[in-house]
């Protein structure tokens, strides 16, 4: 099996690196627009089926130069570089997984073109999209009735830092700050919350309270819940207690709209100037002593058999000294590169694009656990069935 993974960031030379130490992997190209990254990869990964080579996705030519004779392509750059991966890989006829999900329309055009092209396209292949997505297709799976599904999820600085207790773990310089409304399941009608709202306390053993709050986009896992009838959604990201009420605050000042303002003569984007101002302070490097964890709830409630079930996923993971492998490369990366050998060896048949919730269940579901459980991540399962008498 041969791999190209595109984009040597904070998640490429991970996912480079366990792919190479597969024993059904015979080769791993990385490839990267910038060459220092490059040669750290090729430092980091230190195996003889690695390779580098620099590229830009943007040149198609080049793109689909590479891409062609290799079984399987992972994508790990920006979401807005997704369609054009997409498209390149159709051409070459070459199956696809990308971290990135945000990229991807939930239906469309695209989707009977990937079909048609012969290949798998499997997007949002990380931790949120992705491992938070397919722990609630398997729990929705085994129920006959879904009356909720609650997910939040965050990935965080494990020594916080103010003013926001916030670093960017997983890659590029701009935060997610991003006020309006979020589509949600609410008494079983999709309706439009906001963002920042509903603000809950979420508490881990020795460390830091933390909250909880609405969050979100047009998803897989929204799209299978409404087939299924569930009657409340909500998708949230954790972060440490405050940010909400900082966030909020700047939103009121104006500090992070989008809507340009004149100053002395130029046209400027208060959320640009933002990212600008505060990327150095909320820059994460791991060669200044950074580390960061990631937490991961899931909880799903419905009826079995005429019972009241209710499965709860959850997970706190640490970045591991051992391995200098930050904790969002461990659970977005090996989650990515798992599934990418699964297609590759072919135990994923579906075609076109294939979102990990529809695809992930039953005996894969187990082998991607039990993988990540392998390698640090470890995801626990609690059960509650409860029948009338």
């Amino acid at each position: 099996m041969k791999i190209l993974i595109l984009g040597m960031g904070l998640m490429g030379p991970s996912i480079a690196k366990d792919c190479a130490e597969a024993t059904e992997v015979t080769k791993v190209l990385g490839c990267d627009i910038d060459e220092v990254k490059l040669t750290q990869a090729e430092e980091y990964v230190q195996n003889t089926k690695f390779e580098i080579q620099v590229l830009s996705v943007t040149d198609r030519e080049a793109l689909l130069k590479a891409i062609s004779g290799y079984d399987v392509v992972i994508n790990g750059t920006a979401s807005r570089f997704s369609m054009d991966v997409l498209d390149a890989a159709m051409e070459a006829k070459i199956n696809l997984v990308d971290l990135a999900g945000g990229g991807y329309p939930q239906e469309g055009e695209f989707y009977e073109k990937a079909e048609k092209s012969g290949i798998t396209a499997i997007p949002g292949c990380g931790i949120d999209p992705g491992l938070i997505d397919i722990l609630s297709g398997q729990a929705i799976m085994l129920m006959d009735e879904v009356d909720d599904v609650t997910f939040a999820c965050g990935g965080l600085p494990k020594d916080p830092e103010p003013p926001l207790d916030y670093k960017i773990v997983f890659g590029g310089t701009r935060m997610p700050v991003r006020p309006g409304k979020v589509p949600m399941i609410v008494n079983g009608n999709q309706v439009e919350m906001d963002r920042y709202s509903e603000v809950e306390s979420i508490f881990v053993e020795d460390l830091n309270p933390m909250e909880a709050f609405v969050d979100g986009y047009p998803s897989s896992l929204l799209k299978l819940c409404i087939e299924k009838g569930v009657k409340n959604f909500r998708g949230k990201t954790i972060r440490y207690s405050g940010f909400v009420d900082k966030i909020l605050f700047l939103n009121d000042l104006g500090l992070i709209s989008t809507e340009p303002i004149n100053y002395e003569g130029k046209e400027v984007i208060p959320r640009e100037l933002f990212h600008k101002i505060i990327y150095p302070l909320i820059k994460f490097d791991t060669n200044t002593g950074d580390r960061d964890l990631t937490v991961l709830l899931v909880q799903v409630d419905g009826k079995k058999d005429g019972s009241e079930k209710s499965i709860r996923y959850d997970m706190v993971d640490f970045y591991d000294e051992e391995t200098q492998v930050t904790s969002m490369a461990k659970t977005t990366g090996y989650t990515a590169a798992i599934i990418a050998r699964m297609l590759g060896r072919g135990a994923i048949k579906e075609k076109g694009i294939q979102w990990p919730v529809r695809i992930i269940h039953g005996e894969l579901f187990e082998e991607l656990l039990s993988n990540l459980r392998k390698r640090g991540v470890e995801v626990s399962e609690t059960t509650t069935q409860t029948r009338e008498v």
